[in-house]
């Protein structure tokens, strides 16, 4: 099964993420008892649904990782959330972060549709995979996830900016 469609490059001006965060690195991540993405997945489905907004409903959902140690072998900030609609007026809630994603030059890369958590693990495979061998170089300020509002998280399509030079 191929896991990502062939990427694209585009250019995208700053805007801001609101949502919550941890700070993790990837070998946490794949033991069992570090891995702090899925907690924090989980506290974000979990104030989503007990505070729905109506005007961020239809909203799609972004995983932003940030403030990178080095490259992929380091540590980072991962924030789940929206983008703030009206950045002057975001709101401020104790847990909520509101980080800043760079207007940079991003590589996309488009998951096959499947179960959303496999196609995604799947595809950052690829994307490390891809990476070694490039041209292109990463810039690690900050790379992005894109989820549709309505995807099926069975047979869910996802987006992922990889930031390069």
């Amino acid at each position: 099964m191929n896991t990502v469609v062939t990427p694209t490059i585009v250019q995208l001006p700053a805007f801001v993420i609101k949502g919550i965060g941890t700070r993790t690195t990837n070998a946490d991540e794949l033991g069992v008892s570090n891995a702090r993405l899925p907690q924090l997945w989980a506290s974000y489905l979990h104030q989503k649904d007990q505070h729905p907004d109506r005007s961020s409903s239809d909203a799609p959902t972004y995983a932003l990782y940030t403030d990178y140690e080095s490259d992929a072998n380091g540590a980072y900030t991962v924030v789940i959330g929206q983008q703030a609609e009206d950045q002057a007026h975001a709101p401020r809630s104790g847990q909520q972060l509101e980080i800043t994603v760079p207007a940079s030059r991003y590589m996309v890369f488009t998951t096959s549709k499947g179960p959303v958590f496999e196609t995604v693990a799947q595809a950052w495979g690829m994307i490390w995979n891809y990476f070694e061998h490039a041209s292109e170089m990463r810039t690690y300020t900050g790379d992005f996830e894109v989820y549709e509002s309505t995807a099926n998280p069975e047979q869910a399509e996802v987006k992922i900016y990889i930031a390069i030079q």
